[in-house]
């Protein structure tokens, strides 16, 4: 790769162990966050932030280090680097967690989901068909995605984050022409 993306690449890593320390801390506190709705919104609005706080972050500080000019094709580049990266841990996680770190957490999401969901619609006062017919939609394999549902989550990131990039390389480019230019001393004025 080029050598002037060493920069995006950087906080492209720095965006996969931010969302790789995220997706740990939610998967070791998953009850709360699962318990509460506001706080199910809390933490999606916290990951929304930090999706696009990093790579803005990260691709001015790019332009930065270009000298202040970089092409609106360098920034998209810079910017989809960095979103790639971050995508790429938070996938890892989604795989890995379930799949390798602890292999009872999607029965107990599972189960734990049932039980606050029946509660709940039953204090809503829904007919017991229609809370039995939500109970058969959480299964186990929801959340225990397999290496290619996996990829695929990764695939559908990597759409949000083309156009995550070009709306950010859009504020991101700065053309040479667009940077004021010291003004030339003309002599004393009178």
């Amino acid at each position: 790769m080029n050598p002037k993306f060493n920069i995006p690449i950087r906080y492209g890593i720095i965006a996969a162990l931010v969302m790789i320390i995220i997706s740990f801390i939610t998967y070791l506190f998953y009850k709360p966050l699962f318990a509460s709705f506001g706080m199910q919104i809390f933490t999606g609005f916290a990951l929304l932030a930090i999706s696009i706080f990093i790579p803005v972050w990260g691709g001015v500080t790019f332009r930065r280090e270009s000298g202040g000019v970089l092409s609106f094709r360098d920034a998209f580049i810079g910017v989809f680097i960095i979103c790639a990266l971050s995508a790429v841990g938070s996938c890892s996680m989604q795989y890995l967690i379930p799949n390798v770190i602890d292999k009872q957490y999607p029965e107990e999401v599972t189960q734990y989901l049932r039980t606050t969901t029946s509660a709940y619609m039953e204090r809503m006062g829904a007919p017991e068909d229609k809370i039995d017919e939500t109970m058969q939609k959480f299964t186990v394999e929801k959340f225990k995605p397999s290496l290619l549902q996996t990829l695929k989550s990764y695939g559908v990131y990597l759409i949000w984050e083309v156009v995550l990039s070009l709306i950010i390389a859009a504020f991101v480019r700065r053309n040479s022409e667009a940077i004021p230019q010291p003004m030339a001393d003309t002599g004393p004025s009178v």
